[in-house]
Protein backbone atom coordinates (compact mmCIF):
# COMPACT_ATOMS: atom_id res chain seq x y z
CA UNK A 1 0.00 0.00 0.00
CA UNK A 2 1.11 3.43 -0.90
CA UNK A 3 2.73 5.53 1.87
CA UNK A 4 0.07 8.36 0.99
CA UNK A 5 -2.40 6.09 1.60
CA UNK A 6 -1.42 5.13 5.32
CA UNK A 7 -0.73 8.39 6.13
CA UNK A 8 -4.43 10.02 5.35
CA UNK A 9 -6.05 6.54 7.14
CA UNK A 10 -4.39 8.41 10.09
CA UNK A 11 -4.76 12.08 9.52
CA UNK A 12 -8.21 14.56 10.34
CA UNK A 13 -8.62 14.76 6.15
CA UNK A 14 -9.80 11.43 6.15
CA UNK A 15 -12.35 11.99 8.95
CA UNK A 16 -16.08 12.63 8.65
CA UNK A 17 -17.31 16.33 7.72
CA UNK A 18 -19.03 18.09 11.46
CA UNK A 19 -21.31 19.97 12.35
CA UNK A 20 -21.25 23.07 10.49
CA UNK A 21 -23.86 25.72 12.06
CA UNK A 22 -21.64 29.05 11.27
CA UNK A 23 -25.41 30.72 9.73
CA UNK A 24 -27.22 30.01 12.96
CA UNK A 25 -27.49 33.26 14.53
CA UNK A 26 -28.25 36.48 12.84
CA UNK A 27 -27.68 40.24 13.78
CA UNK A 28 -30.47 43.04 12.58
CA UNK A 29 -30.92 46.25 13.73
CA UNK A 30 -29.42 49.57 14.01
CA UNK A 31 -29.68 52.20 16.76
CA UNK A 32 -31.33 55.27 17.80
CA UNK A 33 -34.19 56.70 20.16
CA UNK A 34 -37.36 54.70 21.20
CA UNK A 35 -37.76 51.09 22.21
CA UNK A 36 -38.59 50.55 18.68
CA UNK A 37 -34.38 50.92 17.74
CA UNK A 38 -32.23 48.93 18.71
CA UNK A 39 -30.62 45.15 17.89
CA UNK A 40 -32.30 41.67 16.85
CA UNK A 41 -30.93 38.47 17.53
CA UNK A 42 -32.05 35.42 15.73
CA UNK A 43 -31.17 31.80 16.10
CA UNK A 44 -31.74 28.67 14.74
CA UNK A 45 -30.34 26.39 17.78
CA UNK A 46 -32.87 23.62 17.14
CA UNK A 47 -34.10 24.38 13.54
CA UNK A 48 -36.71 26.92 14.45
CA UNK A 49 -36.46 30.27 14.22
CA UNK A 50 -35.93 32.62 17.93
CA UNK A 51 -36.19 36.12 18.60
CA UNK A 52 -34.49 37.82 20.80
CA UNK A 53 -33.19 41.74 21.36
CA UNK A 54 -30.06 42.06 22.37
CA UNK A 55 -29.94 43.86 25.88
CA UNK A 56 -25.98 44.73 25.13
CA UNK A 57 -25.82 48.55 23.98
CA UNK A 58 -24.18 48.91 21.28
CA UNK A 59 -24.51 53.23 20.25
CA UNK A 60 -24.10 53.81 16.87
CA UNK A 61 -23.57 50.45 15.43
CA UNK A 62 -25.93 50.49 12.14
CA UNK A 63 -26.19 47.42 10.06
CA UNK A 64 -27.98 48.93 7.00
CA UNK A 65 -26.92 46.67 4.25
CA UNK A 66 -23.69 44.68 4.63
CA UNK A 67 -23.77 42.22 7.20
CA UNK A 68 -22.26 39.14 7.82
CA UNK A 69 -21.99 36.94 10.76
CA UNK A 70 -20.23 33.92 11.16
CA UNK A 71 -21.43 31.24 14.57
CA UNK A 72 -19.11 28.76 15.74
CA UNK A 73 -19.84 25.06 14.61
CA UNK A 74 -21.89 24.87 17.44
CA UNK A 75 -24.12 27.64 16.67
CA UNK A 76 -22.97 29.71 19.16
CA UNK A 77 -22.57 33.61 17.66
CA UNK A 78 -18.82 34.40 17.23
CA UNK A 79 -18.64 37.89 15.17
CA UNK A 80 -20.41 39.74 13.06
CA UNK A 81 -20.08 42.54 10.80
CA UNK A 82 -21.66 46.10 9.11
CA UNK A 83 -18.88 47.08 6.68
CA UNK A 84 -17.07 49.15 8.96
CA UNK A 85 -16.13 47.12 12.62
CA UNK A 86 -16.30 43.09 13.61
CA UNK A 87 -17.89 42.66 16.49
CA UNK A 88 -17.23 39.73 19.07
CA UNK A 89 -20.07 37.61 20.36
CA UNK A 90 -20.16 40.17 24.20
CA UNK A 91 -21.02 42.49 21.56
CA UNK A 92 -18.27 45.10 21.77
CA UNK A 93 -15.29 45.57 18.94
CA UNK A 94 -13.46 42.69 18.53
CA UNK A 95 -9.45 43.76 19.20
CA UNK A 96 -8.21 45.55 15.68
CA UNK A 97 -11.33 44.91 14.17
CA UNK A 98 -12.16 48.81 13.99
CA UNK A 99 -12.52 50.68 10.92
CA UNK A 100 -12.06 48.56 8.29
CA UNK A 101 -14.04 50.57 6.10
CA UNK A 102 -10.65 53.29 5.54
CA UNK A 103 -10.76 56.49 3.19
CA UNK A 104 -8.31 55.26 0.75
CA UNK A 105 -9.18 58.26 -1.54
CA UNK A 106 -11.56 61.06 -0.03
CA UNK A 107 -14.96 60.65 -0.24
CA UNK A 108 -15.14 58.36 -3.70
CA UNK A 109 -12.70 55.17 -2.24
CA UNK A 110 -13.33 53.12 1.16
CA UNK A 111 -11.91 49.82 1.81
CA UNK A 112 -15.20 48.37 2.99
CA UNK A 113 -18.60 50.19 2.96
CA UNK A 114 -21.97 49.77 5.08
CA UNK A 115 -24.09 50.24 2.24
CA UNK A 116 -22.91 47.25 0.38
CA UNK A 117 -25.64 44.38 0.46
CA UNK A 118 -23.40 41.75 -0.15
CA UNK A 119 -19.90 42.96 0.58
CA UNK A 120 -18.69 40.52 2.88
CA UNK A 121 -18.91 37.20 4.09
CA UNK A 122 -17.59 35.22 6.89
CA UNK A 123 -15.94 31.74 6.03
CA UNK A 124 -13.47 29.11 8.04
CA UNK A 125 -9.53 28.98 7.12
CA UNK A 126 -9.60 25.98 5.53
CA UNK A 127 -7.12 23.18 7.30
CA UNK A 128 -6.62 26.25 9.90
CA UNK A 129 -9.27 25.09 12.94
CA UNK A 130 -8.43 28.38 14.72
CA UNK A 131 -8.61 30.78 12.41
CA UNK A 132 -11.55 32.88 10.74
CA UNK A 133 -11.62 35.13 7.71
CA UNK A 134 -13.14 37.58 6.97
CA UNK A 135 -14.17 38.45 3.15
CA UNK A 136 -14.68 42.21 2.26
CA UNK A 137 -14.85 44.21 -0.71
CA UNK A 138 -14.15 48.03 -0.94
CA UNK A 139 -16.34 51.06 -2.64
CA UNK A 140 -15.10 52.94 -4.90
CA UNK A 141 -17.11 55.63 -7.27
CA UNK A 142 -16.24 56.18 -10.70
CA UNK A 143 -16.39 59.50 -12.23
CA UNK A 144 -17.08 60.98 -16.21
CA UNK A 145 -14.78 63.44 -17.35
CA UNK A 146 -16.83 66.12 -15.46
CA UNK A 147 -16.49 64.77 -12.40
CA UNK A 148 -20.02 63.11 -12.10
CA UNK A 149 -20.28 59.64 -10.93
CA UNK A 150 -21.00 57.50 -13.33
CA UNK A 151 -21.02 53.58 -11.59
CA UNK A 152 -19.60 52.56 -8.38
CA UNK A 153 -17.61 49.40 -8.65
CA UNK A 154 -15.70 47.66 -5.87
CA UNK A 155 -11.55 47.77 -6.58
CA UNK A 156 -10.30 45.41 -3.98
CA UNK A 157 -11.53 42.33 -2.45
CA UNK A 158 -9.17 42.02 1.24
CA UNK A 159 -9.27 39.53 4.24
CA UNK A 160 -9.39 39.96 7.70
CA UNK A 161 -7.76 36.72 9.33
CA UNK A 162 -8.98 36.19 12.81
CA UNK A 163 -7.23 34.07 15.86
CA UNK A 164 -10.26 32.28 16.60
CA UNK A 165 -8.52 31.60 20.81
CA UNK A 166 -7.29 34.78 21.57
CA UNK A 167 -8.68 36.87 24.13
CA UNK A 168 -10.29 33.61 25.82
CA UNK A 169 -12.27 33.24 22.74
CA UNK A 170 -13.68 36.51 21.90
CA UNK A 171 -11.03 36.90 19.12
CA UNK A 172 -8.27 38.84 17.16
CA UNK A 173 -7.64 40.22 14.39
CA UNK A 174 -4.36 39.17 13.14
CA UNK A 175 -4.13 41.03 9.53
CA UNK A 176 -6.76 43.56 8.95
CA UNK A 177 -6.18 44.18 5.09
CA UNK A 178 -4.57 40.98 3.37
CA UNK A 179 -4.52 41.48 -0.48
CA UNK A 180 -7.07 39.07 -2.34
CA UNK A 181 -8.11 41.13 -5.12
CA UNK A 182 -6.34 44.22 -5.75
CA UNK A 183 -6.74 47.02 -7.97
CA UNK A 184 -9.60 46.18 -10.91
CA UNK A 185 -12.85 47.50 -11.30
CA UNK A 186 -15.41 44.81 -10.05
CA UNK A 187 -18.92 44.30 -9.64
CA UNK A 188 -19.83 45.95 -6.50
CA UNK A 189 -20.61 44.49 -3.53
CA UNK A 190 -20.83 40.90 -4.21
CA UNK A 191 -19.01 38.82 -2.55
CA UNK A 192 -19.57 35.22 -3.12
CA UNK A 193 -18.28 31.72 -2.29
CA UNK A 194 -18.71 28.13 -2.83
CA UNK A 195 -17.10 25.55 -1.62
CA UNK A 196 -14.26 23.75 -4.07
CA UNK A 197 -15.68 19.96 -4.89
CA UNK A 198 -12.53 18.46 -2.20
CA UNK A 199 -14.72 19.31 0.61
CA UNK A 200 -12.65 21.40 2.51
CA UNK A 201 -11.29 24.61 -0.05
CA UNK A 202 -13.37 27.55 -1.27
CA UNK A 203 -13.86 29.35 -4.68
CA UNK A 204 -14.40 33.16 -4.98
CA UNK A 205 -15.77 34.22 -7.96
CA UNK A 206 -15.37 38.14 -8.90
CA UNK A 207 -16.94 39.76 -12.21
CA UNK A 208 -14.92 42.99 -13.85
CA UNK A 209 -17.30 45.45 -13.92
CA UNK A 210 -19.81 45.54 -17.22
CA UNK A 211 -17.80 42.73 -18.63
CA UNK A 212 -17.96 39.27 -19.29
CA UNK A 213 -14.73 38.45 -17.52
CA UNK A 214 -14.69 37.46 -13.92
CA UNK A 215 -11.64 36.67 -11.60
CA UNK A 216 -10.81 32.63 -10.26
CA UNK A 217 -9.33 32.36 -6.70
CA UNK A 218 -9.16 29.47 -5.15
CA UNK A 219 -8.80 29.49 -1.15
CA UNK A 220 -6.32 26.83 0.24
CA UNK A 221 -4.60 26.21 3.31
CA UNK A 222 -1.50 28.19 2.09
CA UNK A 223 -3.51 30.87 1.52
CA UNK A 224 -5.44 33.05 -1.48
CA UNK A 225 -4.41 31.50 -5.03
CA UNK A 226 -5.23 33.77 -8.43
CA UNK A 227 -6.53 30.52 -10.82
CA UNK A 228 -6.46 32.86 -13.86
CA UNK A 229 -9.61 34.71 -15.57
CA UNK A 230 -12.93 33.13 -17.00
CA UNK A 231 -15.33 34.16 -19.72
CA UNK A 232 -18.91 33.53 -20.20
CA UNK A 233 -21.33 34.75 -23.03
CA UNK A 234 -22.46 37.99 -21.50
CA UNK A 235 -21.21 40.92 -20.05
CA UNK A 236 -22.69 41.25 -16.39
CA UNK A 237 -23.66 45.25 -15.88
CA UNK A 238 -23.40 47.54 -13.05
CA UNK A 239 -26.14 47.85 -11.18
CA UNK A 240 -27.73 47.28 -7.71
CA UNK A 241 -26.47 43.97 -7.72
CA UNK A 242 -27.38 40.49 -5.89
CA UNK A 243 -25.89 37.18 -5.98
CA UNK A 244 -25.80 33.75 -5.18
CA UNK A 245 -24.93 30.15 -5.22
CA UNK A 246 -27.20 27.14 -5.00
CA UNK A 247 -26.70 24.97 -2.13
CA UNK A 248 -25.86 22.14 -3.85
CA UNK A 249 -22.85 24.56 -5.74
CA UNK A 250 -24.00 23.89 -9.19
CA UNK A 251 -25.47 27.02 -9.99
CA UNK A 252 -24.76 30.51 -9.63
CA UNK A 253 -26.84 33.78 -10.13
CA UNK A 254 -26.60 37.43 -10.83
CA UNK A 255 -29.24 40.09 -10.55
CA UNK A 256 -28.62 43.60 -11.98
CA UNK A 257 -31.10 46.65 -11.63
CA UNK A 258 -29.09 49.00 -14.06
CA UNK A 259 -32.07 51.11 -14.69
CA UNK A 260 -36.05 50.78 -14.24
CA UNK A 261 -37.16 50.82 -17.50
CA UNK A 262 -38.89 47.88 -19.17
CA UNK A 263 -35.43 45.86 -20.25
CA UNK A 264 -33.29 47.46 -17.33
CA UNK A 265 -33.09 44.28 -14.92
CA UNK A 266 -31.05 41.47 -16.01
CA UNK A 267 -30.71 38.10 -14.00
CA UNK A 268 -27.88 35.89 -15.14
CA UNK A 269 -27.95 32.06 -14.31
CA UNK A 270 -24.92 29.94 -14.80
CA UNK A 271 -23.88 26.72 -14.01
CA UNK A 272 -20.80 26.36 -12.32
CA UNK A 273 -18.05 23.56 -11.70
CA UNK A 274 -16.89 23.21 -8.04
CA UNK A 275 -13.54 21.39 -9.51
CA UNK A 276 -12.09 24.25 -11.90
CA UNK A 277 -14.37 26.78 -10.47
CA UNK A 278 -15.70 27.89 -14.03
CA UNK A 279 -19.76 29.30 -15.12
CA UNK A 280 -20.80 28.34 -18.47
CA UNK A 281 -24.40 27.80 -19.96
CA UNK A 282 -24.94 31.50 -19.32
CA UNK A 283 -28.85 32.47 -19.17
CA UNK A 284 -29.66 36.35 -19.32
CA UNK A 285 -33.57 36.96 -18.47
CA UNK A 286 -34.50 40.65 -18.96
CA UNK A 287 -36.86 42.39 -17.04
CA UNK A 288 -38.52 45.58 -15.82
CA UNK A 289 -35.79 46.75 -13.55
CA UNK A 290 -35.68 47.69 -9.61
CA UNK A 291 -34.07 46.43 -6.68
CA UNK A 292 -34.12 43.00 -5.70
CA UNK A 293 -32.70 39.87 -4.25
CA UNK A 294 -32.37 36.04 -4.83
CA UNK A 295 -32.26 33.24 -2.95
CA UNK A 296 -32.29 29.37 -3.91
CA UNK A 297 -34.36 26.33 -2.30
CA UNK A 298 -32.50 24.00 -0.05
CA UNK A 299 -32.96 21.19 -3.10
CA UNK A 300 -31.58 23.32 -5.43
CA UNK A 301 -34.23 22.94 -7.62
CA UNK A 302 -36.08 26.66 -7.49
CA UNK A 303 -34.44 29.81 -7.77
CA UNK A 304 -36.41 33.14 -5.95
CA UNK A 305 -36.06 36.36 -6.73
CA UNK A 306 -37.81 39.33 -5.34
CA UNK A 307 -38.34 42.40 -7.62
CA UNK A 308 -39.83 45.28 -5.09
CA UNK A 309 -42.92 45.06 -5.70
CA UNK A 310 -42.96 41.37 -7.39
CA UNK A 311 -41.68 37.58 -6.28
CA UNK A 312 -40.95 35.06 -9.06
CA UNK A 313 -39.70 31.26 -8.57
CA UNK A 314 -38.09 29.49 -11.59
CA UNK A 315 -37.85 25.72 -12.08
CA UNK A 316 -34.29 25.09 -12.47
CA UNK A 317 -34.78 21.55 -13.23
CA UNK A 318 -37.49 22.71 -16.40
CA UNK A 319 -35.78 22.49 -19.72
CA UNK A 320 -37.61 26.01 -20.27
CA UNK A 321 -36.59 28.22 -17.21
CA UNK A 322 -37.98 31.27 -18.23
CA UNK A 323 -41.21 29.66 -19.25
CA UNK A 324 -41.22 28.20 -15.50
CA UNK A 325 -41.05 31.08 -14.38
CA UNK A 326 -44.31 31.84 -11.72
CA UNK A 327 -45.46 35.01 -9.97
CA UNK A 328 -45.80 34.09 -6.40
CA UNK A 329 -46.08 37.77 -4.46
CA UNK A 330 -47.01 40.66 -5.15
CA UNK A 331 -46.64 43.27 -2.99
CA UNK A 332 -49.73 43.33 -0.88
CA UNK A 333 -49.33 47.45 0.13
CA UNK A 334 -48.41 46.82 3.94
CA UNK A 335 -46.86 49.70 6.18
CA UNK A 336 -45.12 49.52 9.56
CA UNK A 337 -44.51 52.52 8.94
CA UNK A 338 -42.26 52.71 5.39
CA UNK A 339 -43.86 50.41 2.83
CA UNK A 340 -42.28 46.46 3.45
CA UNK A 341 -41.85 46.31 -0.13
CA UNK A 342 -39.48 42.93 -1.36
CA UNK A 343 -36.04 43.10 -0.86
CA UNK A 344 -32.97 40.71 -0.41
CA UNK A 345 -33.93 36.59 0.72
CA UNK A 346 -31.66 34.61 2.76
CA UNK A 347 -31.98 30.69 3.13
CA UNK A 348 -31.81 29.82 6.38
CA UNK A 349 -31.11 26.97 8.46
CA UNK A 350 -34.46 26.15 9.35
CA UNK A 351 -35.16 25.58 5.12
CA UNK A 352 -37.19 28.60 4.96
CA UNK A 353 -36.50 31.80 3.10
CA UNK A 354 -36.22 34.93 4.89
CA UNK A 355 -36.73 38.28 2.75
CA UNK A 356 -36.01 41.90 4.05
CA UNK A 357 -38.01 45.12 2.70
CA UNK A 358 -36.08 47.90 1.37
CA UNK A 359 -37.15 50.05 3.70
CA UNK A 360 -36.36 50.31 7.82
CA UNK A 361 -39.54 48.39 9.07
CA UNK A 362 -40.10 45.70 11.60
CA UNK A 363 -40.87 42.88 9.36
CA UNK A 364 -39.21 40.03 7.17
CA UNK A 365 -40.62 38.10 4.49
CA UNK A 366 -41.05 34.31 5.16
CA UNK A 367 -41.22 31.85 2.30
CA UNK A 368 -42.04 28.38 4.21
CA UNK A 369 -41.81 25.68 2.24
CA UNK A 370 -39.22 26.90 -0.70
CA UNK A 371 -38.72 22.97 -1.77
CA UNK A 372 -42.40 23.56 -3.33
CA UNK A 373 -43.58 24.37 -6.99
CA UNK A 374 -45.95 27.71 -7.45
CA UNK A 375 -47.65 29.27 -4.66
CA UNK A 376 -47.20 25.71 -2.68
CA UNK A 377 -43.96 27.63 -2.02
CA UNK A 378 -46.21 29.76 0.83
CA UNK A 379 -45.01 33.30 0.38
CA UNK A 380 -45.90 35.02 3.36
CA UNK A 381 -45.55 39.12 3.23
CA UNK A 382 -44.69 40.54 6.54
CA UNK A 383 -45.55 37.21 8.18
CA UNK A 384 -42.30 37.79 10.61
CA UNK A 385 -42.31 41.01 13.24
CA UNK A 386 -39.37 42.36 14.74
CA UNK A 387 -39.83 44.28 17.84
CA UNK A 388 -36.76 46.18 16.39
CA UNK A 389 -36.23 47.98 13.05
CA UNK A 390 -34.28 46.28 10.41
CA UNK A 391 -32.74 48.37 7.70
CA UNK A 392 -32.80 46.41 4.54
CA UNK A 393 -30.19 44.10 5.63
CA UNK A 394 -30.03 40.19 5.92
CA UNK A 395 -26.69 38.17 6.86
CA UNK A 396 -24.55 37.02 3.88
CA UNK A 397 -23.45 33.59 4.33
CA UNK A 398 -22.51 30.63 1.74
CA UNK A 399 -23.71 26.94 2.32
CA UNK A 400 -21.13 25.77 5.00
CA UNK A 401 -22.90 22.34 5.08
CA UNK A 402 -21.59 21.47 1.17
CA UNK A 403 -19.06 18.59 1.88
CA UNK A 404 -17.30 16.95 -1.54
CA UNK A 405 -18.53 16.21 -4.61
CA UNK A 406 -18.24 12.29 -4.46
CA UNK A 407 -16.82 10.57 -7.44
CA UNK A 408 -15.26 14.17 -9.15
CA UNK A 409 -11.69 13.91 -9.90
CA UNK A 410 -11.38 16.34 -6.77
CA UNK A 411 -12.64 14.26 -4.64
CA UNK A 412 -9.24 13.84 -3.28
CA UNK A 413 -9.34 14.51 0.21
CA UNK A 414 -10.49 11.59 1.40
CA UNK A 415 -13.41 13.35 3.14
CA UNK A 416 -17.34 11.49 3.31
CA UNK A 417 -20.38 12.95 2.93
CA UNK A 418 -21.57 11.29 5.79
CA UNK A 419 -25.09 12.57 6.79
CA UNK A 420 -26.11 14.48 9.83
CA UNK A 421 -29.27 14.61 11.08
CA UNK A 422 -31.43 17.47 11.95
CA UNK A 423 -35.47 18.62 11.52
CA UNK A 424 -37.69 20.99 12.56
CA UNK A 425 -41.09 20.46 13.25
CA UNK A 426 -44.78 22.24 13.06
CA UNK A 427 -47.73 21.75 14.92
CA UNK A 428 -51.24 22.49 13.47
CA UNK A 429 -52.76 26.38 14.41
CA UNK A 430 -56.09 24.45 15.20
CA UNK A 431 -54.85 20.86 16.12
CA UNK A 432 -52.13 20.50 18.49
CA UNK A 433 -51.93 17.32 17.94
CA UNK A 434 -51.60 17.31 14.38
CA UNK A 435 -48.01 17.61 13.43
CA UNK A 436 -46.16 18.68 9.97
CA UNK A 437 -42.21 17.30 10.23
CA UNK A 438 -39.70 18.88 8.11
CA UNK A 439 -36.04 17.18 7.25
CA UNK A 440 -33.58 19.60 7.36
CA UNK A 441 -30.30 16.50 7.02
CA UNK A 442 -27.08 17.57 5.42
CA UNK A 443 -24.20 15.50 3.79
CA UNK A 444 -26.41 13.91 1.52
CA UNK A 445 -28.52 11.21 3.15
CA UNK A 446 -30.08 8.75 1.27
CA UNK A 447 -32.92 7.51 3.49
CA UNK A 448 -35.03 8.56 6.09
CA UNK A 449 -36.25 6.44 8.75
CA UNK A 450 -38.68 8.48 11.46
CA UNK A 451 -39.66 6.64 14.96
CA UNK A 452 -42.65 9.29 16.33
CA UNK A 453 -42.53 7.68 20.12
CA UNK A 454 -46.00 6.42 20.04
CA UNK A 455 -45.77 2.99 19.21
CA UNK A 456 -46.69 3.64 15.50
CA UNK A 457 -44.98 1.89 12.80
CA UNK A 458 -41.72 3.81 11.48
CA UNK A 459 -42.09 6.05 8.50
CA UNK A 460 -39.50 6.20 5.28
CA UNK A 461 -40.80 9.29 4.17
CA UNK A 462 -38.26 12.67 4.32
CA UNK A 463 -41.18 15.18 5.41
CA UNK A 464 -43.75 12.94 7.42
CA UNK A 465 -46.55 13.80 9.13
CA UNK A 466 -48.47 12.75 12.03
CA UNK A 467 -51.28 12.30 13.69
CA UNK A 468 -51.26 12.16 17.49
CA UNK A 469 -53.76 10.31 19.27
CA UNK A 470 -53.07 11.51 22.81
CA UNK A 471 -51.27 14.50 24.54
CA UNK A 472 -48.32 13.67 25.88
CA UNK A 473 -44.74 13.97 25.69
CA UNK A 474 -42.95 11.86 22.83
CA UNK A 475 -39.27 11.41 21.88
CA UNK A 476 -39.21 11.54 17.90
CA UNK A 477 -36.08 10.32 16.56
CA UNK A 478 -34.86 10.72 12.93
CA UNK A 479 -32.31 8.38 11.54
CA UNK A 480 -30.38 9.40 7.97
CA UNK A 481 -28.16 7.02 6.34
CA UNK A 482 -26.33 6.51 2.70
CA UNK A 483 -23.15 4.53 1.54
CA UNK A 484 -20.68 6.51 4.00
CA UNK A 485 -22.93 5.86 7.27
CA UNK A 486 -25.67 6.73 9.69
CA UNK A 487 -26.49 9.55 12.30
CA UNK A 488 -29.79 9.96 14.81
CA UNK A 489 -31.16 13.06 16.06
CA UNK A 490 -34.14 13.06 18.81
CA UNK A 491 -36.12 15.15 20.26
CA UNK A 492 -38.73 15.71 22.76
CA UNK A 493 -42.01 16.88 22.00
CA UNK A 494 -44.78 18.42 24.68
CA UNK A 495 -48.49 18.10 22.29
CA UNK A 496 -50.91 19.09 24.36
CA UNK A 497 -49.72 18.88 27.93
CA UNK A 498 -49.82 21.30 30.60
CA UNK A 499 -47.78 24.12 31.29
CA UNK A 500 -46.61 22.48 34.84
CA UNK A 501 -45.81 19.27 32.84
CA UNK A 502 -43.60 20.65 29.71
CA UNK A 503 -40.00 21.82 31.18
CA UNK A 504 -39.20 23.74 28.31
CA UNK A 505 -42.70 25.65 27.41
CA UNK A 506 -40.97 28.31 29.41
CA UNK A 507 -38.26 28.73 26.84
CA UNK A 508 -40.75 29.84 24.23
CA UNK A 509 -42.73 32.25 25.98
CA UNK A 510 -40.26 35.91 25.65
CA UNK A 511 -41.44 39.27 26.90
CA UNK A 512 -39.90 41.84 25.99
CA UNK A 513 -38.22 44.57 26.16
CA UNK A 514 -38.10 45.22 29.90
CA UNK A 515 -38.36 48.40 30.82
CA UNK A 516 -40.77 49.79 27.86
CA UNK A 517 -42.32 52.83 26.59
CA UNK A 518 -45.57 52.66 24.87
CA UNK A 519 -45.40 49.05 23.52
CA UNK A 520 -44.05 45.69 24.25
CA UNK A 521 -44.04 41.94 22.71
CA UNK A 522 -44.74 38.82 23.83
CA UNK A 523 -42.89 36.10 21.60
CA UNK A 524 -44.46 32.74 21.18
CA UNK A 525 -42.65 29.95 19.85
CA UNK A 526 -45.19 27.34 21.80
CA UNK A 527 -48.61 25.53 20.01
CA UNK A 528 -50.75 26.60 23.42
CA UNK A 529 -54.67 25.80 23.54
CA UNK A 530 -56.43 30.03 23.43
CA UNK A 531 -52.67 31.71 24.57
CA UNK A 532 -53.85 35.30 26.13
CA UNK A 533 -51.43 37.80 28.26
CA UNK A 534 -53.03 39.54 31.23
CA UNK A 535 -51.33 42.64 32.51
CA UNK A 536 -52.16 43.47 36.34
CA UNK A 537 -50.95 46.82 37.61
CA UNK A 538 -49.24 47.10 41.16
CA UNK A 539 -52.21 47.27 42.99
CA UNK A 540 -53.33 43.74 41.40
CA UNK A 541 -56.06 45.22 39.29
CA UNK A 542 -56.57 43.87 35.67
CA UNK A 543 -55.55 46.72 33.34
CA UNK A 544 -55.20 44.63 29.79
CA UNK A 545 -56.18 41.40 28.32
CA UNK A 546 -55.51 40.45 24.89
CA UNK A 547 -55.33 37.24 22.80
CA UNK A 548 -52.07 36.02 21.76
CA UNK A 549 -50.78 33.78 18.24
CA UNK A 550 -47.70 32.09 17.07
CA UNK A 551 -45.26 34.11 16.66
CA UNK A 552 -44.56 37.79 18.15
CA UNK A 553 -47.16 39.53 19.15
CA UNK A 554 -46.99 43.75 19.61
CA UNK A 555 -48.86 44.74 23.09
CA UNK A 556 -50.00 48.57 23.00
CA UNK A 557 -49.79 50.22 26.53
CA UNK A 558 -49.74 53.74 25.46
CA UNK A 559 -52.56 54.84 27.71
CA UNK A 560 -51.12 53.35 30.97
CA UNK A 561 -49.65 55.02 33.39
CA UNK A 562 -45.83 54.74 34.50
CA UNK A 563 -45.03 52.51 36.82
CA UNK A 564 -44.33 48.15 37.92
CA UNK A 565 -46.83 46.14 36.62
CA UNK A 566 -46.97 42.26 36.62
CA UNK A 567 -47.93 40.17 33.46
CA UNK A 568 -48.87 36.51 32.76
CA UNK A 569 -49.57 34.05 30.04
CA UNK A 570 -52.16 31.33 30.16
CA UNK A 571 -53.08 28.79 27.68
CA UNK A 572 -56.28 26.30 28.14
CA UNK A 573 -57.27 28.07 32.03
CA UNK A 574 -53.90 27.71 33.02
CA UNK A 575 -50.86 29.76 33.69
CA UNK A 576 -48.10 28.98 31.43
CA UNK A 577 -45.45 32.11 32.79
CA UNK A 578 -45.38 34.94 35.03
CA UNK A 579 -43.01 38.25 35.21
CA UNK A 580 -42.79 41.68 36.22
CA UNK A 581 -42.65 44.52 33.75
CA UNK A 582 -41.85 48.60 34.31
CA UNK A 583 -43.25 51.04 31.31
CA UNK A 584 -41.21 53.95 31.86
CA UNK A 585 -42.35 57.64 29.81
Amino acid sequence: MRLTLLLCSLLVLCAPLSAQKHDNTWVLGYDGFGVEYGHSLLTFDDGKLKIDTISYSMPGYDIPRNNASFSLASGSLFAFFNGIQIQNSQFQALENGENLSEEVEKYYYYMSHPLLSQGSLFIPFPGKPDSVLLLYSSQRFLLDNTGLIEAICSADISGAIINRSANNGLGKVLERQYPILEKDSLLNGVVQVCRHANGRDWWLIAFKLNSNRYHRILIDPNGFHFQGMGEVDLPVIWGSNSACFSPDGSKFAVYNAVTFLSDGGHLHLFDFDRCAGVLSNQIQINMWGNYGGLAFSSNSHYLYHNKRDTAFQYDLWATNILASRKIIAIYDGFQAPFPTTLYMLRLAPDGKIYGSATNGTQYLHVIHNPDEAGTDCQYQQHGIQLLKYNSFSLPNFPNYRLGPLDGSPCDTLGLNNEPKAWYRYEQDTLDPLAVAFRDLSYYEPATWVWDFGDGSPASSTRHPQRQYAQPGAYQVCLTVSNQYGSDTHCKTLYLGVTAQDNPVLQAQVQVYPNPFRERFAVALSANLRSPALRLYDAAGRLVLEQRLVLGVNEIEAVGLPAGLYVWEVVAGGERVMIGKTIKID
